[in-house]
């Protein structure tokens, strides 16, 4: 971070401060028990509330001016994001804790002894309507009582229930025009999403994103019974269930067994059409697991180019399957084929089980259906293989669950078997139609019956 130097005497305090926590992190603190450090925390959390209060009121103070604009053409949250390299939402926040300690003078005296943390302002701020603020400015001592006895998530209920009998009247009638939403990509594969939703929307949102965060919960659960995968953090299990509904909301048509084409990507290519790197629409280099699962299928339109940049196709080749294929798929595979997964179809990318790069042919034996993220498994380097095998070459535990699978459904074994190699040595069956969609009744066969015909195999 590029520094400037304060004024004499401001420097000369920040100086001295900067030294004494130098020495005490680098010579008290290792020294300490328990008991010290528990003190210690608590000191520094009531020194970090101080410095809080002086940060916020010095940026807020900043803002008013205009000088960064004189200065630099920024305003002030870009500048100090652009020279402390810290992202615009904390500066944001800064200068919103800054705003709301000139409102609320005492809530700003209470941060600055260490009374209240900067995490409370905001929630007043956060809380407050030109409705409810002047009372509040009223109550403020009894805020400041209140947050100094109880923990932060009752303060924060005690107040949001504050504001609704102070607020009798209520807020306009909602019709999401206070809704927000941030979106920026960083450059580097990821992208920050944002959303502040309100009223109905934020219900609808917020019942629409826990069932499918639960589903997701259920499907891991699926897998880790099945195949010993890990269990992904809640946080994991929402941002698959975002990411989900929005690839599922993309769809043009929700019952078909194929996805709506999602991007468009720039291959450029050798003399003899190999690949030689491939960026998104926006110039931002694609990794090689990414590039490999969007190659898999027609998830989007190539724009095949030269090393010079000129174009030599846009849209579709061979090496993706098609619509037919799709649908044969669809009735062979019934979903994902990964060990427990409940993926329909209509979520499932065309896996070629040997990579079109390395000689796979675009045919039925060497597809399968996967959804994203196990496609994404498979071709990440995490030692999850798929593979098609022989049934002479199965082990007899597999080879009993293959012709058992098949019994189920009246159908003769394949004599060829997709397995997955398990990065612990394991080897695990394939998922096919017969365990997604298991039959409503006994087979004539299984049943005890004969056999109509013996010219239908099963996956």
């Amino acid at each position: 971070m590029a520094r400037s130097e304060p004024p004499d005497g401001a420097g000369a305090v920040l100086s001295g401060l900067r030294q004494v926590l130098g020495s005490f992190s680098g010579t008290e603190l290792p020294a300490m028990d328990g008991r010290e450090l528990m003190g210690a925390v608590l000191s520094l959390e009531s020194l970090q509330r101080s410095l809080d209060a002086v940060k916020c009121a010095a940026v807020q103070r900043l803002d008013s001016t205009g000088a960064t604009v004189a200065s630099s053409g920024l305003r002030t949250k870009g500048w100090k994001a652009h020279r402390c390299h810290l992202p615009h939402r904390s500066v944001s926040r800064e200068l919103r804790i800054g705003s709301a300690m000139q409102r609320f003078d005492l809530l700003g005296s209470a941060l600055g002894d260490g009374r209240i943390s900067a995490d409370h302002v905001e929630a007043v701020a956060n809380a407050s309507n030109p409705r409810v603020e002047d009372s509040l400015v009223t109550l403020q001592a009894d805020i400041v009582e209140f947050a100094e006895r109880h923990r932060f998530s009752h303060f924060r209920s005690w107040l949001a229930s504050l504001v609704e009998l102070l607020d009798a009247d209520g807020a306009e009638p909602d019709h999401g025009d206070a809704d927000q939403a941030s979106m920026a990509a960083d450059g580097q594969g990821s992208l920050h999403l944002v959303m502040d939703l309100s009223g109905s929307d934020a219900v609808v949102a917020q019942r629409i994103i826990n069932e499918e965060t639960d589903r997701q919960y259920r499907s891991a659960r699926h897998e880790h019974e099945a195949a010993g995968v890990a269990m992904p953090s809640a946080q994991q299990l929402r941002a698959r269930a975002v990411v989900e509904l929005l690839r599922r909301g993309a769809v043009a048509d929700p019952s078909s067994t194929r996805t709506a084409v999602e991007a468009v990507v720039n291959v450029t290519v050798d003399e003899r059409g190999g690949p030689v790197s491939v960026r998104s629409i926006d110039g931002v280099q694609l990794d090689a697991s990414s590039t490999a699962v969007l190659f898999c299928d027609a998830l989007l339109q190539p724009l095949a180019t030269t090393t010079a940049g000129d174009p030599l196709a846009f849209g579709r080749t061979r090496r993706w399957f098609t619509r037919a294929q799709h649908k044969a798929l669809a009735a062979r595979d019934g979903g994902c084929v990964f060990p427990g997964c409940d993926q329909p179809t209509s979520r499932c990318d065309a896996h070629h089980v040997l990579e079109w790069s390395r000689g796979g042919a675009t045919d039925l034996l060497n597809a399968a259906l996967l959804c994203r993220r196990h496609h994404r498994l498979e071709h990440s380097g995490t030692a999850w293989e798929l593979a098609v095998v022989s049934i002479d070459d199965l082990g007899e535990e597999l080879l009993e669950q293959h012709r058992r699978r098949a019994r189920r459904s009246g159908l003769q074994p394949s004599g060829q078997v997709r397995v997955w190699h398990a990065p612990d040595g394991r080897v695990l069956l394939a998922q096919t139609a017969m365990d997604h969609h298991p039959p409503t009744r006994v087979p004539h066969a299984a049943a005890g019956g004969t056999s109509i015909s013996g010219s239908r195999h099963g996956p």
